[in-house]
């Protein structure tokens, strides 16, 4: 806890006076706000007080582009990603005021960029541009193959037990499937590392969770022949791309990290971030179409 509270201290230190800027003005001021998800490797982590990950790598390549340096804003995510979006990119965070120039983790889907505010029938998106597609993420169950060599259905876990994290995808998708024919089994956890470390041990036999995430957190590069993975769950869109959010208000900018991602994806780049991490690289579903 006292951790966790100096490193907030020194993030409201760092950027209460920062705030989401053009192109032109990132570069005379030699350096660039970039937002990533704190504590969410292989993503965006520190190890030893340095920031790591895929997409703090990937956010030192643009910093690069522009020859300038890089600001790091590790941030929480809130309820919902709209509130993430407004708190980091457009509006700024309630107690700092602090806004980044580019966010990473952003998902680049049609239906996600038609949604509209309840209250408001805005779009949810209204007040970002999102572009950049660098990845394509999806929801995976791994099993113990010992245990669950192999899923055919979602009814095998009527038998077996499954961590989820509380209030994803796979949480709500498995709680609700056959009108919560094994709800029982699933055991719900707030802290993901938690579900990890229950699973290694086999207190559970299975866990649900993003695809590149259980690769690395469970370094299945070296592990194939104890882990079962499968992204097939019926009746739930389990795959979409991620890619970078800016204010609306500088396209420019937009238009400029999508090109430098564009040409890291061209080059290999990416994909020999993703192989740092030990995790497979998948490409975005838009660089296929």
């Amino acid at each position: 806890m006292q951790k966790f509270l100096k490193s907030t201290i020194l993030l409201l230190l760092l950027f209460t006076s920062l705030s989401a800027r053009s192109l032109d003005d990132i570069k005379k001021s030699g350096e660039i706000i970039i937002a990533v998800y704190d504590n969410f490797p292989p993503y965006s982590f520190l190890e030893n007080n340095k920031p790591k990950g895929i997409d703090v790598d990937l956010g030192l390549e643009i910093a690069k582009s522009l020859n300038v340096k890089v600001k790091w804003y590790f941030t929480g995510s809130d309820e919902n990603l709209a509130d993430d979006l407004r708190n980091t990119i457009w509006k700024g965070n309630l107690i700092h005021k602090t806004k980044a120039d580019v966010m990473f983790r952003i998902p680049y889907d049609y239906d996600y960029m038609r949604m509209t505010d309840i209250s408001t029938g805005q779009l949810e998106t209204e007040n970002v541009s999102i572009k950049g597609p660098y990845q394509s993420e999806s929801w995976i169950i791994a099993t113990h193959k010992k245990i669950i060599p192999k899923i055919n259905t979602l009814a095998i876990f009527a038998y077996h037990k499954i961590g989820v994290e509380v209030d994803t995808l796979p949480d709500l998708h498995l709680s609700s499937f056959a009108r919560g024919l094994f709800r029982n089994n699933i055991v719900h956890y707030t802290n993901f590392s938690k579900a990890i470390n229950d699973f290694k041990l086999k207190k559970i036999d299975a866990i649900a969770g993003l695809k590149s995430q259980l690769e690395y957190l469970l370094e299945y590069h070296k592990n194939k022949d104890k882990y079962y993975l499968t992204d097939a769950i019926p009746q739930m869109k389990s795959k979409w791309d991620l890619a970078t959010a800016t204010s609306s208000n500088y396209k420019a900018l937009s238009y400029y990290i999508d090109g430098v991602i564009q040409k890291a994806y061209e080059d290999k780049k990416i994909e020999k971030i993703f192989k740092k991490y030990h995790v497979e690289y998948v490409p975005p579903i838009a660089k296929s179409q």
